[in-house]
């Protein structure tokens, strides 16, 4: 049976950066989850970024009724996501990662939220690749690098020891991330890379400068067949 679902990521909820630029965060979060579950789909995945003080219960309380998984980014504390989400929480190194397997899949989330993916997570994200079913890795930070401004200012720190570690994986791993606000698509030997647009505020693809697009949001819908998976991006913009 297909498995559908959504990928949503830097949402910035209550953030200073997006209200300075006149963006209801909160309003494109109500609009985004009113078209998933238009969209019939009960499960979503969130890759980081989520938001800061009251923002934190906001976006648990608008996804209550869906299926979450999250995934931390930078913006994120763990303190405070492991108050309302729990799964995959390692307390003694505080990230927030762990796999789960779906008929064909094998979904894995990975935390990256101090800008890299730590020695603990490399040691368990090796042994959790040796397996039959087609990989599916869900984080916040791209692993493949863009010839972009906002890679040169926030890339993953160590993304070519994670490199080297699924390029060394015999079978196709796809990678759905955010972190950069923008749609792309990269393929690199094995890898996949699929950076979904942000919930809050896009960023132009410019080689030299930072440059905001506050005029459009958006999100990934993702199906998955057996040998088979494709995505599709929505785009939303705020109603005049």
């Amino acid at each position: 049976m297909p498995i559908r679902l959504a990928h949503i990521t830097d949402l910035h909820l209550d953030e200073e950066l997006p209200s300075k630029n006149g963006i209801s965060t909160r309003k494109r979060l109500d609009d985004i989850v009113k078209d998933i579950k238009n969209e019939k789909i009960t499960e979503v995945i969130c890759t980081g970024d989520i938001g800061e003080n009251e923002g934190v219960s906001y976006f648990f309380e608008q996804l209550k009724t869906i299926y979450l998984s999250i995934t931390l980014g930078n913006h994120d504390s763990f303190t405070e996501i492991s108050k309302y989400y729990g799964k995959g929480a390692h307390y003694d190194s505080l990230k927030l990662y762990s796999s789960v397997e779906k008929e064909e899949y094998k979904f894995i989330y990975l935390d990256s939220s101090e800008g890299i993916i730590d020695s603990q997570q490399l040691f368990w994200l090796e042994k959790e690749l040796v397996s039959p079913k087609l990989i599916i890795i869900f984080m916040h930070h791209p692993v493949i690098g863009l010839n972009l401004e906002v890679d040169n200012i926030g890339k993953l720190k160590n993304r070519d020891a994670v490199l080297s570690i699924l390029e060394s994986y015999p079978n196709k791993i796809t990678i759905f991330c955010g972190h950069y606000h923008m749609e792309s698509k990269v393929v690199y030997k094995n890898i996949t890379q699929n950076i979904t647009p942000a919930v809050s505020f896009q960023v132009e693809k410019n080689p030299n400068t930072i440059e905001i697009n506050t005029s459009i949001f958006g999100y990934r819908i993702i199906e998955l067949e057996k040998n088979h998976q494709s995505s599709t991006i929505k785009l939303l913009s705020d109603a005049n």
